[in-house]
């Protein structure tokens, strides 16, 4: 931490920015409203929580900078749940205070934000939603830049706080029995703490008349929609499409489509392109544990293509996915992929969303581990961009034994003429990288975790690659019914031509939950 980066912006004060605010206030009004509402709820709505930490950071072989640090943690926060009643979801929030020590650039106090929330409340019964989604997280601005085992502890110019809050409000009925209709907005806001990262805002509107007999040998969908997101410092671009799709069931697990419409795509700095799209796909659920996905559609930027595999057992996941679209999002080439998201994808998906949040955090907490800790890193973009990726994932739940392993490879190219942080027209920025985590119990409230993990940037004509290795060892211990205490250690290895370093960090943590 606190590696220097070829990128000289160093990220202002951390504050919870004004509209994310607001969004949170809405995911907490929404959480208010569940508690009126709820019945008989299992477990209390809302959960104050709070940790300390304390690291000792030594850092060797900086072109810059050798010796060591001390960063201390406070951080309050909170837990809201709601299983019941017309709004579902939950929100964690914390305040992480830190103060550094030991090094003149860096020495002195640090504040940042950690929020993950989603919420679905029901206006009108079987109706009217709405769907509310937030979260904060530190991310590296760059592919190529100083990259680090843990985003959180790092103090450089290539990490910044990256905020979202998307809210989408709905409409589902049916039209006589003739057909049902959805129709759905959305609209959202990605703020950074970076000036060299874009901001971005977005809306859309889409609307959607089915057949409505779900699982008919025969069905039908009719879509129209248009999308447009805004960036701070380049052209808007719009997005409009038409789409007819055809569903045939011939069995009740296996369902082909085919599609055809029309996509008009705008970036604002071009000729405006209008193409006909169309496309064919299949959804095959052999049994309630195995699912097989498969899709591709011809676009405005060429084709783009999905698959995925899916298989449940009692205590073990499997998933496999790939892709390829556009994608506009300030936050992409990798999206920061979590514990908590692969313990959320291990509980049975015919579950209500609170319930499996529930279920995963409980797992997770089980031997000691932290629900945000990154298992596959990312980086962000300023503009609409072509992405290729795939992920590999498995997760084995034994008596003693928890182990987890995940894999991804990501292509990201720029598809318009404004060049961004890492990409131009037609240059390719590739990633991939892999973690597996192994816990063991060794008595009933203590656990010995470890975790290794590799990322890895390719070089480019313009850009030269790294790579970044990191293995830790903790042990943790639940003192009590609502403390946990975690001492550790961490070694790290970043590659590169211009800002390489090894870093050796020794913790010690206290968890409650009140």
């Amino acid at each position: 931490m606190g590696r220097p980066s070829r990128l000289s912006h160093r990220p202002g004060p951390r504050r919870l920015p004004r509209r994310l605010a607001l969004g949170a206030s809405a995911l907490g009004c929404c959480a208010a409203f569940a508690q009126d509402n709820a019945q008989a709820p299992q477990v209390p709505l809302l959960t104050p929580t709070f940790s300390a930490e304390a690291a000792y950071v030594d850092t060797r072989g900086s072109p810059v900078y050798n010796g060591g640090e001390m960063i201390t943690q406070v951080k309050p926060g909170v837990h809201l749940a709601s299983r019941s009643g017309r709004v579902q979801g939950s929100l964690d929030y914390a305040a992480n205070l830190l103060y550094r020590a030991g090094r003149p650039d860096t020495e002195g106090p640090d504040f940042q934000n950690e929020l993950s929330a989603a919420f679905v409340a029901e206006a009108i019964t079987n109706h009217a939603f709405i769907e509310a989604r937030a979260s904060i997280s530190q991310q590296a601005i760059s592919a190529f830049g100083t990259q680090s085992a843990n985003q959180g502890l790092t103090d450089d110019a290539n990490h910044t706080e990256v905020s979202n809050v998307t809210v989408s409000p709905s409409l589902r009925g049916s039209m006589g029995g003739l057909a049902d209709y959805d129709v759905r907005a959305t609209l959202g806001l990605t703020e950074t703490r970076s000036d060299v990262a874009s901001r971005s805002r977005n809306g859309g509107l889409a609307m959607t008349l089915r057949s409505p007999h779900s699982g008919a040998l025969l069905g039908w969908a009719l879509t129209a929609s248009r999308d447009r997101i805004d960036y701070a410092d380049q052209a808007p671009n719009d997005n409009a499409r038409v789409n007819a799709s055809l569903l045939v069931s011939p069995l009740p697990e296996l369902t082909f489509s085919a599609s055809g419409g029309r996509e008009v795509n705008d970036d604002g700095r071009g000729p405006v392109q209008a193409v006909n799209t169309f496309g064919g796909g299949l959804t095959w659920t052999p049994s309630v544990r195995t699912t097989i996905d498969l899709g591709a559609e011809r676009r405005y930027f060429g084709h783009s293509s999905h698959a995925s595999f899916d298989y449940r057992r009692a205590r073990s996941v499997w998933h496999y996915s790939y892709h390829r679209d556009n994608t506009s999002s300030a936050s992409i080439g990798g999206v920061p992929f979590t514990l908590y998201d692969q313990f959320y994808d291990l509980t049975p998906h015919q579950l209500d969303p609170a319930t499996r949040d529930q279920m995963a955090r409980d797992a997770i907490r089980g031997f000691g581990g932290d629900p945000n800790q990154v298992i596959a890193g990312g980086f962000l973009t300023s503009s609409v961009s072509l992405q290729r990726r795939h992920d590999l994932s498995a997760t084995w739940l034994g008596l003693r034994t928890t182990f987890t392993v995940q894999g991804f490879s990501t292509e990201v190219t720029g598809l318009n003429s404004a060049p961004t942080l890492d990409t131009g027209v037609g240059e390719t920025v590739k990633q991939l990288g892999y973690s597996a985590t192994l816990s063991y119990r060794v008595t009933p409230v203590a656990s010995i975790n470890l975790l290794g993990s590799m990322q890895k940037t390719l070089d480019t004509p313009a850009h030269a690659g790294n790579n970044l290795k990191s293995a830790s060892i903790s042990l943790s211990n639940q003192i009590s019914a609502r403390a946990t205490t975690s001492i550790g250690a961490r070694y790290t290895v970043f590659n590169s031509p211009t800002d390489p370093y090894r870093e050796s960090v020794l913790n010690g943590s206290l968890s409650l939950r009140f």
